[in-house]
């Protein structure tokens, strides 16, 4: 793959000359920029090509983004990067512009410029779609520990009166013992993500119709799945370093959770157990109480457990007691109103009624991200991967025993109080053949996952 980026890069310089005639020779240092850029970029278009066919990938055309930092990969400029390489390859028809970088300075919203690898290119470089994202595995990989913090960014509106919106933004900081352990400590987590490999075993026709599923859905905004991110990054919200930080990026992360049932971890299915009741411990156990029962039953019915739930974190999570409901949560299920449901929750809750309204919702993640840690680092140095949702693993099938009691002791050892463990491991459909064998119809069920078992060779 190298050899032949590095052969499309002397190609670009050369065709160059024909379409952009430069007024001097690149120095050394501004070669090897080229060559990195250009790796960079078509490392990310063949992988979201091997995603689907039809997929386009953002990217920016800001400045900003690309000002050298703890963030942004050697050799990435926007001068070198997007104004050399890429504008270069869109003028030779290597990839196409599908949809122009749009900013609203009235709402602050906007969206990234979108390519597509062209004929041309996929042609030139001919790789093998199904293997692409094993062989290039965390490439995009850089800091592994993000300062994301929400900035109010004032806006004027046509009649003049100001606005402010939240924006989130990469942040730089100064290293401490701590993130540096935290680094380190994820660094051993990714390592061992690295050395196996996790994938989705679905028919490689369902595999296509999720992908367009994914590319198509407006309202959860997900991208193609990218089995080529296969490590996490650990991202905080306050300067701090004590709110947020959860593992992101792991493509496991990007699907619907009715999917999560079909990953595999070396070609081993695998199952899946979550912390119940997470933050009502967690908030009981400050008060140096015990969560009694299931803190989301609040004598509704269990058949709208799970909208509790989100009532309940969403409370958790807001600065201050509102009558507007929270969005994308769906109280019409339950037949009661935003303000009734609020007032269930506290009745149920009377001991941390306090702890709601009081924008706590971050500070509990920064705990729960300490136990995950620790679980993964667990496993991790017996070169064992675990898969991780927030508070939920993933883990493969028939190591649950231990997953269970390395989760329950974390939890313990750091929140001090018990921890229910719930199983939410699906059952898998299996497709079987008819009573009697029938040769041409086992080759055609296996030719189906043609691209999971060229991932996952016995």
């Amino acid at each position: 793959m190298d050899i032949q980026i590095n052969a499309f890069a002397e190609l670009l310089i050369e065709k160059e000359k024909h379409v952009r005639p430069r007024g001097n020779k690149r120095s050394d240092i501004e070669y090897e920029k080229f060559v990195l850029s250009t790796a960079w970029l078509c490392k990310k278009l063949l992988l979201i090509n091997s995603a689907h066919k039809d997929a386009s990938i953002h990217i920016s055309r800001d400045k900003n983004r690309y000002k050298s930092g703890r963030y942004v990969p050697k050799g990435i400029s926007h001068r070198v990067t997007i104004e050399g390489v890429l504008d270069l390859m869109e003028i030779l028809g290597y990839v196409d512009l599908i949809t122009r970088g749009n900013y609203s300075r009235q709402t602050g919203k906007g969206e990234q410029t979108t390519y597509k690898p062209t004929k041309a290119f996929i042609d030139y470089f001919n790789v093998v779609n199904s293997l692409l994202p094993k062989r290039l595995a965390a490439f995009d990989n850089t800091e592994n520990v993000v300062l994301q913090i929400t900035q109010r960014r004032k806006l004027k509106w046509k009649d003049g009166k100001p606005k402010h919106i939240p924006v989130k933004v990469k942040k730089e900081y100064a290293d401490t013992p701590q993130i540096i352990q935290w680094r380190d400590n994820l660094t051993i987590i990714n390592d061992c993500l690295r050395r196996h490999w996790s994938d989705l075993c679905l028919p490689d026709a369902d595999f296509n119709k999720l992908q367009l599923q994914l590319m198509r859905n407006s309202k959860y905004l997900y991208s193609p799945i990218q089995l080529h991110r296969q490590t996490l990054r650990r991202s905080f919200s306050k300067d701090t370093f004590d709110e947020g930080g959860r593992f992101y990026g792991g493509w496991w992360q990007n699907i619907p959770s009715a999917y999560r049932s079909f990953i595999t971890i070396d070609g081993k299915f695998t199952d899946e157990f979550d912390y119940g009741r997470l933050n009502p411990t967690m908030l009981y156990a400050e008060k140096g109480l015990i969560c009694e029962s299931d803190a989301y039953d609040i004598g509704i019915g269990k058949e709208h457990r799970d909208v509790v739930k989100e009532a309940f974190n969403a409370m958790v999570q807001m600065k201050k007691d509102t009558n507007r409901p929270p969005n994308d949560i769906d109280f019409d299920s339950t037949g009661l109103k935003w303000k009734d449901l609020k007032r269930l929750i506290l009745k149920r809750h009377q001991p941390i009624k306090d702890s709601f309204f009081c924008n706590k919702g971050n500070a509990l993640q920064f705990k729960d991200s300490q136990i995950a840690e620790q679980v993964m680092l667990h496993f991790a140095k017996l070169d064992i991967p675990i898969l991780p949702v927030h508070d939920i693993f993933i883990i493969t099938r028939g190591l649950f025993s231990e997953l269970i009691t390395v989760m329950r002791n974390e939890f313990e050892k750091q929140i001090g109080v018990a921890v229910n463990i719930d199983d939410s491991a699906k059952v898998i459909p299996m497709s079987f053949g008819p009573e009697e064998v029938d040769t041409e119809h086992l080759l055609s069920e296996t030719y189906k996952y043609s691209a999971w078992e060229t991932r996952n060779p016995l």
